[in-house]
């Protein structure tokens, strides 16, 4: 991939960026909507709330020192593995597309406030003309389905995932595939796609959704597992989805295996290949776990320092 040309104040650049002073900021937050420009689109990124994950789960193949090591590496301290849910809406050439759909009110009470955040945002549902998944996890997908009436919130809108994917969770006994401790997910999973059923356009890695954004292949947290590249004016942004999951663990430790994984070794290659393709190419980085808003940029670790590290801003 060339050169991309970015810098900061690109990406930072409009009355809405990351740029903001202290109050602003934290106001966004508190909102749930932080909106910057790209080039000649608009990002706006809508909080889904936020998730917690057990270290055991996370990594199960290493020790709380171990873990807790690499963060004191980093100036952290090691605490609860609390994640943000970013959604992305990005405006470009017409199309208002969203990226991912949060978990819905059902999956758990930290989570399911992407519509009342759509609504701070003064976004309407029928608005939206393109809904792009990342892949089909409960926390990406189930908030795309109405909870009273069911079918789709975003009734106007072209639905679209990986082929691979929409398959993988197709499949009949898709539960029997997956760790026993996520087996009712699959099966909501499945629910929810059979309810959308046609609405749902299959295309595959590589391919260019509308000018200006295209699919990346980021397979392995999930057998069709997408990352959503935006070239907007010549300003690019990675929208990661799980390639990139926490704001120390993955970037100083790519090769760690995950547990949430669904094939740990694919997932390892593609954090590294995602690792090196930001750094090479100066794009910057969307997370939908990341601390929010979620933006950031990515760097080598210092000499005599493994791996690479997350700057958010």
């Amino acid at each position: 991939m060339p050169n991309i040309g970015i810098d900061r104040r690109s990406v930072l650049a409009g009355s809405g960026a990351l740029a903001l002073a202290p109050s602003i900021a934290r106001a966004q937050a508190a909102s749930g909507v932080h909106s910057f420009k790209l080039g000649t689109a608009d990002v706006t990124v809508i909080s889904d709330g936020t998730m917690a994950m057990p270290l055991a789960w996370v990594l199960p193949d290493r020790t709380h020192d171990a873990v807790a090591g690499v963060f004191k590496e980093a100036g952290k301290t090691l605490g609860a593995f609390e994640l943000q849910v970013n959604v992305a809406l990005v405006r470009i050439g017409g199309e208002l597309i969203l990226i991912d759909a949060g978990a819905g009110s059902d999956f758990a009470p930290q989570r399911g406030k992407l519509a009342d955040n759509l609504a701070k945002a003064g976004v309407q549902p029928d608005a939206i003309t393109k809904v792009v998944f990342t892949h089909a996890h409960p926390d990406h997908l189930w908030g795309v389905i109405d909870p009273l009436d069911g079918g789709t919130i975003f009734s106007k809108a072209r639905h679209v995932m990986t082929a691979i994917e929409r398959d993988y969770w197709l499949k009949p006994g898709v539960e029997s595939s997956v760790p026993e401790a996520v087996r009712g997910a699959a099966v909501g999973t499945q629910r929810r796609l059979k309810e959308l059923g046609a609405r749902i356009e299959t295309v595959k890695a590589g391919d260019e959704i509308v000018p200006g954004l295209s699919l990346i292949d980021t397979a392995g947290h999930s057998p069709g597992h997408v990352s959503v590249l935006v070239n907007a004016g010549g300003s690019r942004l990675l929208i990661g989805g799980d390639a990139l999951i926490e704001p120390v663990i993955s970037f100083a430790r790519p090769d760690w295996r995950w547990g949430p994984d669904w094939d740990q070794d694919m997932a390892v290659a593609a954090r590294k290949r995602t690792l090196d393709m930001l750094v090479a190419d100066k794009i910057a980085l969307l997370g939908y776990h990341l601390p929010w808003p979620g933006l950031g940029r990515v760097e080598r670790a210092a000499a005599g320092a493994t791996g690479y590290r997350f700057i958010a801003g």
